[in-house]
């Protein structure tokens, strides 16, 4: 349960965006003002307050040869309410709503308390640093390596420490440069698997219902 609360926590903190063409990764180059970029970020997720997306996950796992495609939606309010929702090609909803947990698969619906567990309380913590932009600066926990090319922006975080690292080698981001939201979010995992996860459609700070993180 504790690997699906981090790839929750990282996904509701790091995700929104649009999908952009194709970029091949040979083009990146060191970003030139990464202060630049570490203040954009912060004056982004300041005014963040919802988010609304579809989503395409492909996920890379070492025992299969090809790649398994899932889609789904996401949306996410007020930095402690998270709906995300496989559709294609089986349903599977997961919900977290102000530490607690909750997943549907197919008839069956399971509850988690987390609110008193260290571990979560401290995953919490470390990922609204990267929501405030200050994960970047954060040498204790995290590496970071910054890129760019013309219409987008990469980083490549390295796990130092803590639970994160447990589980994931890499979590590379890409940013639209224009809308400067995170359009893809690759998480490489210590296993070797890779969950591939492409955002579209996405809304920023629409008006969404609290009915939508709740399972009746």
């Amino acid at each position: 349960m504790i690997r699906l609360i981090v790839k929750l926590l990282c996904l509701f903190i790091l995700s929104a965006g649009n999908i952009n063409a194709g970029v091949p990764d040979t083009t990146y180059k060191t970003m030139k003002d990464t202060a630049l970029f570490a203040g954009l970020l912060k004056s982004y997720n300041a005014g963040l307050k919802s988010i609304e997306s579809d989503f395409v996950q492909y996920k890379t796992m070492q025992i299969l040869n090809n790649a398994v495609k899932s889609e789904g939606y996401f949306c996410y309010k007020n930095e402690t309410m998270v709906r995300w929702e496989y559709t294609a090609p089986f349903s599977y909803l997961i919900i977290i709503n102000d530490g607690k947990i909750i997943v549907k698969d197919g008839e069956k619906c399971n509850a988690y308390d987390f609110t008193a567990s260290e571990s979560f309380n401290n995953l919490s913590s470390l990922l609204g640093k990267i929501l405030k932009g200050e994960v970047l600066h954060d040498n204790k926990n995290f590496t970071c390596r910054f890129y760019e090319n013309e219409i987008t922006y990469k980083l490549i975080l390295t796990p130092r420490s803590g639970e994160i690292k447990d589980y994931f080698r890499e979590i590379v981001l890409f940013f639209d440069k224009k809308m400067f939201s995170v359009s893809r979010v690759q998480m490489n995992e210590v296993s070797g698997d890779v969950t591939d996860i492409w955002f579209n459609n996405r809304k920023i700070n629409g008006a969404l219902s609290d009915e939508q993180f709740l399972i009746k």
